[in-house]
């Protein structure tokens, strides 16, 4: 009887691979066991596993060359936003020069019988004829420069009574907080803004309205008599 070469390789090869029945059987009888926490971090200080947590060179290297693109680079959206912001303030900027706004313009001046300009000087306010000049701006229709004198007047008396601490440097506002407490404040409120928006909003006051403030400021200094 004839035997292949088949048969005598089949016959001779070793049996390296379990069965699947064997396999299984050995896979479900493993236990695995989970090390306590402390003795991982044990392990992990010693000396003798130092390569543990370590992070070579080769590893550094490939993270420091990574590219970033050019958009996500912190430094570029910096300044991409530096370029943004600045830009809208330089519109900005450009515009209310432009406007009527008149906030990047110098203070208008007062014209007075002369054609002179002159501006009102306020270092001392209670150095002001105060009657002289407001009946003279009132005569020349120049009601906007009456309603200022008529409010200096205002913020003398009061400080000559005592009600007000008056200094140069300080604003409306400050004097509206002074007299918060007082009956005067609300009066005073209602004056102050009718000044400034004449004055400092630059709105135009005609004879009647010129009329109204004037009889305000009246009835508010009486009080004060």
């Amino acid at each position: 009887q004839e035997v292949t070469l088949a048969e005598t390789t089949e016959e001779k090869k070793p049996d390296y691979f379990l069965q699947k029945s064997q396999a299984k059987q050995l896979t479900d009888s493993i236990q695995l066991r989970q090390l306590p926490d402390s003795l991982v971090k044990q392990l992990q200080n010693d000396d003798d596993f130092w390569y543990a947590n370590a992070i070579f060179e080769k590893e550094k290297r490939k993270l420091q060359n990574r590219y970033v693109p050019l958009g996500q680079r912190s430094w570029f959206q910096t300044l991409l936003w530096l370029i943004i912001i600045g830009g809208f303030a330089g519109f900005l900027m450009w515009y209310l020069a432009g406007s009527n706004i008149g906030l990047f313009r110098k203070k208008k001046k007062m014209i007075d019988e002369e054609g002179k300009e002159e501006e009102l000087a306020t270092e001392d306010i209670f150095a002001i004829n105060y009657q002289k000049e407001i009946d003279k701006a009132a005569q020349q229709g120049n009601y906007r420069l009456a309603v200022r004198l008529l409010f200096l007047r205002i913020l003398k008396n009061l400080s000559q009574k005592n009600i007000i601490r008056y200094t140069q440097d300080k604003t409306n506002l400050d004097y509206l907080v002074q007299l918060h407490a007082t009956r005067y404040y609300s009066d005073f409120f209602r004056i102050t803004r009718n000044y400034e928006y004449s004055w400092y909003g630059l709105f135009e006051v005609n004879e009647d309205a010129y009329s109204v403030i004037k009889k305000e400021i009246d009835n508010f200094e009486n009080q004060l008599k």
